[in-house]
C-alpha cells in the first residue's frame, strides 16, 4: 500500500514543513506505517511530489524511483520550496509493475494532478477494455503500467478538453471522480472479477482538490484516510511538535494524509470509507457518500489511531 498527502491553503509552507519534518511526516511514514493493511511492506519503490506556484498555471513535479528517505535531493528541495497546493506520494509497487519514474505518483495531464492509494483487484482483466474507451490523445499520453495511472486516463476522459482548460468547477471533477469509479465497478462485474479494489483517489486543477476514501466491499473499511483543517499547520515553539492551530472558525488550511502528520488525535478526522471529499477554492471542505452497490450506512467506523 502506497501512502500520501495533500495540502492546500491560501498561505504557501515550506515543503519540509509537510514532508520531512512532522514526528509521523510522510518521509516516517514511508518506511513505519501504522495503519497499512499490508503491514511489514515498506514504502520503497520511488515517490513523488507536486505543487502549484500559482492559480491557473501548470503545476511541477519531481519523482524519482530511490526510496524517499534517502534521497538528497528532496531533503535540498524541501527545504526551499514553497507552495500553497501540494500532492506528495510514497509508493509501493502493486500487481509487479515496474519501479520506474512513469510509474511513480503523481501525474499531470494539463493543469491537472493526480495520484493513488490502492489498488484496482483484477486490473489486467479490464486493461485493454478500459484503453480501448479512451480518446487518442489521452491514450497516447499513457507512459507508464499502472492501474493508478490508467484510472486517470479515464478520468480525463470524463472531461471535455482536459489537456487546454485552466480550471475546473469542482462540481466538474466531482461527477468525473463518481463516473470513473462507476465505470471501473461496472468493468470488473462483467469481467467477473471478485477481488477486492481499493480507489483512494486525489485529483486538483490547482484551485479545487476531489479525493476518495473507497472500497469495493460493503462490510471492509477502506485504505486509511483522514483530513485535518485549521488557521495554520505550524511548528509550536515550546513544545517542539507540529499542530493545526484553530485560531479561528475560518479554514484557512487543509491537510489530507493516508496516517494522521501529528499524534494529537484532536487535530485529525477520519474520511469515512466510501466517501468522496471535496476541497473547494474557498477551502471549503464537503464529503458525499458514494452511495453506489458497495455503500453501507451501518459500516463501522475506522476507530484505531496512531500508538
Amino acid at each position: 500500500m502506497c501512502r500520501f498527502l495533500l495540502y492546500k491553503s491560501n498561505s504557501p509552507i515550506l515543503l519540509a514543513d509537510l514532508l520531512t519534518r512532522p514526528a509521523h511526516s510522510i518521509i516516517m511514514q514511508s518506511t513505519n506505517c501504522k495503519l497499512r493493511m499490508d503491514m511489514g511492506q515498506s514504502n520503497g519503490d520511488g515517490f513523488g511530489i507536486g505543487w502549484f506556484d500559482e492559480p491557473r498555471t501548470k503545476g511541477c513535479i519531481f519523482t524519482s524511483t530511490l526510496p524517499a528517505w534517502s534521497n538528497v535531493n528532496l531533503q535540498r528541495l524541501a527545504e526551499k520550496i514553497k507552495s500553497g497546493l501540494v500532492f506528495a506520494h510514497v509508493r509501493a509497487t502493486t500487481g509487479g509493475t515496474a519501479t520506474s519514474e512513469t510509474n511513480c505518483h503523481p501525474w499531470q495531464y494539463g493543469n491537472l494532478m493526480w495520484m493513488h492509494n490502492g489498488n484496482i483487484g483484477g486490473f489486467e482483466a479490464i486493461k485493454r477494455r478500459l484503453q480501448n474507451s479512451l480518446r487518442e490523445e489521452i491514450y497516447l499520453w499513457i507512459q507508464g503500467t499502472t492501474d493508478s495511472e490508467h484510472a486517470f486516463a479515464l478520468f480525463l476522459n470524463m472531461l471535455d478538453d482536459p489537456l487546454h482548460r485552466t480550471e475546473f468547477s469542482h462540481r466538474e471533477l466531482r461527477q468525473a471522480m463518481l463516473r470513473t469509479i462507476e465505470q471501473i465497478n461496472v468493468w470488473l462485474d462483467e469481467a467477473g472479477i471478485t477481488d477486492t479494489s481499493l480507489m483512494n483517489f486525489a485529483v486538483t486543477d490547482g484551485q479545487s482538490v476531489v479525493c476518495t476514501r473507497y472500497i469495493t466491499s460493503s462490510e471492509r473499511e477502506g485504505a486509511s484516510l483522514f483530513y485535518s483543517s485549521g488557521s495554520e499547520f505550524r511548528n509550536e515553539e515550546e513544545s517542539g511538535q507540529y499542530r493545526m492551530v484553530k485560531a479561528n472558525k475560518r479554514e484557512d488550511v487543509v491537510v489530507v494524509a493516508s496516517e494522521p502528520l501529528t499524534y494529537e488525535r484532536s487535530d485529525w478526522m477520519v474520511i469515512p470509507t466510501n466517501t468522496l471529499l471535496v476541497i473547494t477554492p474557498r477551502l471549503n471542505v464537503r464529503l458525499y457518500p458514494i452511495m453506489d452497490q458497495y455503500w453501507n450506512p451501518h459500516r463501522g467506523r475506522q476507530k484505531h489511531f496512531l500508538a
